[in-house]
């Protein structure tokens, strides 16, 4: 049991990073397909629509809310309860400017990845497109794209957090 107190107590910043990582991400989740697939359902847009005007700008749509929720949520839980080493003398502007601004980059990566991966993944499974979830049509290959965009999109946002954004304040040698 102490082995376990050490090794949390050693690795406390990166699990509460994940912690935090996997409710930011689901935050972001419920934002976007909530928004997504109202979109979609109130549109009618069949569940095998992958490349339409209509699917694209709902997806955006559903894609930028559900960012700036995610964004907004993960800056104040990590600049409170992960980062807790970073220099406090920092304005809490001068580290959401950065810390946003690397959001941007991986909000592109992340649109990409679930963009391209649901098209993909919709033609290599197209039995998957049209699949019956609790009476609605869902296509799990959106679920597919969007897990694995999130799994990148979570480690390169710690590296970004740790390396530019929640520094360590210096110490006079």
């Amino acid at each position: 049991m102490s082995k376990i107190k050490e090794l949390c107590v050693k690795y406390r910043e990166i699990l509460l990073y994940l912690l935090f990582g996997v409710l930011t991400t689901l935050v972001g989740w419920v934002v976007y397909f909530a928004i997504f697939w109202s979109w979609k359902n109130g549109f009618a847009i069949p569940a095998d629509d992958t490349t339409s005007g209509l699917y694209v700008t709902g997806y955006t749509i559903a894609q930028v809310i559900q960012w700036i929720a995610a964004v907004l949520f993960a800056f104040f839980t990590n600049r409170k309860w992960v980062f807790t080493k970073a220099d406090r003398d920092v304005s809490m502007m001068k580290q959401l400017i950065p810390f946003a601004g690397g959001r941007v980059f991986t909000f592109f990566m992340d649109y990409g990845i679930t963009l391209g991966g649901g098209i993909l993944f919709s033609r290599w499974f197209p039995s998957l497109t049209a699949f019956l979830i609790f009476g609605k049509e869902l296509n799990v290959c959106d679920l597919m794209a969007k897990a694995i965009a999130a799994v990148i999109v979570i480690i390169l946002n710690y590296v970004i957090s740790k390396l530019l954004v929640f520094k360590e304040k210096k110490t006079e040698q």
